[in-house]
Parts: C-alpha cells; structure tokens; sequence
C-alpha cells in the first residue's frame, strides 16, 4: 500500500536505506540533503509498504495555495524502487497525492516508466570506462579546436581548489543576469548549503580554470554519486570567452576520470546550444519524464509559480 508521510513522521533510517538500495540511488535523494534542497519550505513523501519504495514530495505554497514542484538543483527526483518501476507504479504513486495540491511539477528519474509523460526532458551521458584518447576520439573536431585554442591562451586547470563561493559568483555575475535565469538571493543561498552538504559528504569536486596570470575564470562543481559523476553547477566568465575555459575543463574531468567504471552525466538542458557542446564531446541522449498535475488549470497561467 502506499502512503502519504509528513516530513515528522518518516523515518530518516529506513528513507536513506531505501534510496540506497533503489535502482536509481543518489546522494540527492537522501534524507538530509532532500532537507537541504527544500530549505526553508519541506518536503513530505509517498512511502510504499514498509519503506519498499519511497518518492519524495516538495511542497511549498504561493498565494495560500500549496503545491509540489522539482527544487532547483535536483538533477532527478521522482519514485526510488529496488524494482522496475512501471508506468502503472507511477500511475499508483501519482495518484495517492493528497487532493489538497491543486499543482504539481514532478521532474522523474530514468528508472521511472512514464511513456505518457507531458515532458520528456533530454539530459546526456558518457561512460568513462574508456581509456583516455579512445575516449577523445569521441569529440567534435569543433570540440577538439577549442581545447586547443584553450591550450594555447595558456589556461590552467586545477583540481579540488576551494572555488565553490567564487564558481557561484562568476555564474551570478554572468550567465545568471540573463532574463532566462530566475534564481533569486535565497536559490543561491539554498545552492551554496546544499554545496556545503555535498562536500561535508564527500561527494562534491571542484574543477577551476584559469589564466595564465592566475585570474579564475571558470568553475565547476561535480557530483561523484557512486557510478555516477554529476556535472552539477558551473560558472564562467564572460569576458574571457575566447580561452575557452569549459572545453578545457571538460577534457581535463574527461582525462582524470577515464578508466574508471563512472557515468558522467552532464545533467541535461533545454538550451539546445549546451545540448549540442555535451553531444560534441561524446554524450548519448537519454530521455527523463516529467510529469504535470493540475487539478485546477488556471494556476499553470500564474509564471514561474512551479519550478524553483
């Protein structure tokens, strides 16, 4: 059977054990962390039997109307199973959500059989186990052009460097000023502790380029998630375009984690540019379904009420 559970009343040791040993399992998902996504709204859960199954339930409320929605920064969320979980568990799930949430905007895994999904969203990954240059042979000659040119500006790339707060930074004061971007003060305070959170967990690596002089001017922050390595969050400055940075970095992660039985996911987007840099260096498409309740339409109407 499965259950609603406020957030007080599940048990933290049989939620962490249940991600652990889901299909999809993922730092992410784990109980502290889902705490520090959320922060300062909660999050509450469908638990399936005695924890057999388990999918957590952002919620927050705008304008007194409580909703459920995907927290920025979550890479993927929905239902986590040790079992192949159907399109008719999902079905099962989705609908033992309380009639009280009038919304929802639940961004799946890719365990989740969702076939009639309102979204496939698109994300890309790259297995690592090659050795480094079968791996290169791999690239775009586009690709393979810019870490040369990146090379030859004489960028320096750094591994485990303390460039979290300045890798925030140089997003904000570049890619984040763009209309497109809806993060406010408080999404980049939530991204800084959920940063923390991965680091006090031991999960988070920090990749910095920078010139020649020694000026920082990308960063990236990646996830090691068992099998899996996130590329989660980075930042680059604009001003410094032509060094490439990113492609650099990227071949750097490329070399340093090759042989080695990872994933790297680079954590999809809908910009089709981004899209087609990940694919340029070897990525292969998977689809995530996302799914869209609404029990009264007109809400949907209301911007940027869902995701965030």
């Amino acid at each position: 059977m499965i259950r609603f559970v406020k957030h007080d009343e599940i048990d933290r040791d049989k939620w962490n054990h249940a991600i652990n040993n889901a299909r999809f399992s993922t730092v992410f998902a784990q109980f502290e962390m889902l705490d520090a996504l959320t922060a300062p709204d909660t999050w509450h859960a469908l638990v399936e039997d005695d924890y057999v199954g388990v999918m957590p339930l952002p919620v927050r409320s705008k304008f007194g109307i409580p909703y459920i929605y995907t927290p920025f920064f979550m890479p993927q969320m929905g239902i986590f199973s040790p079992k192949t979980v159907l399109a008719g568990d999902t079905r099962a799930f989705l609908s033992v959500i309380p009639k009280k949430y009038w919304q929802a905007d639940l961004v799946l895994n890719r365990h989740n059989d969702r076939m009639d999904a309102d979204v496939q969203l698109v994300s890309h990954e790259l297995n690592l186990q090659k050795s480094y240059p079968n791996l290169r042979a791999q690239f775009s000659q586009n690709t393979i052009r810019n870490i040369r040119d990146a090379e030859s500006q004489g960028t320096v790339i750094t591994f485990g460097e303390s460039v979290t707060e300045e890798t925030i930074r140089l997003f904000r004061e570049n890619r984040g000023q763009e209309a497109a971007v809806h993060f406010r003060d408080a999404d980049y305070e939530r991204l800084l502790s959920v940063a923390q959170a991965l680091d006090d967990a031991r999960a988070l690596r920090t990749v910095s380029a920078r010139t020649s002089e020694g000026t920082l001017i990308a960063g990236a922050l990646f996830v090691l998630d068992g099998s899996r390595l996130w590329f989660w969050f980075s930042g680059r400055d604009t001003r410094y375009a032509s060094h490439k940075p990113l492609f650099l970095l990227m071949d750097a992660v490329i070399r340093q984690f090759s042989e080695q039985a990872l994933m790297l996911d680079f954590n999809g987007s809908s910009n089709p540019n981004v899209a087609r840099m990940y694919r340029s260096f070897g990525g292969e498409p998977y689809n995530i379904p996302l799914v869209r309740i609404s029990r009264c339409p007109w809400l949907m109407k209301i911007k940027g009420m869902i995701r965030g």
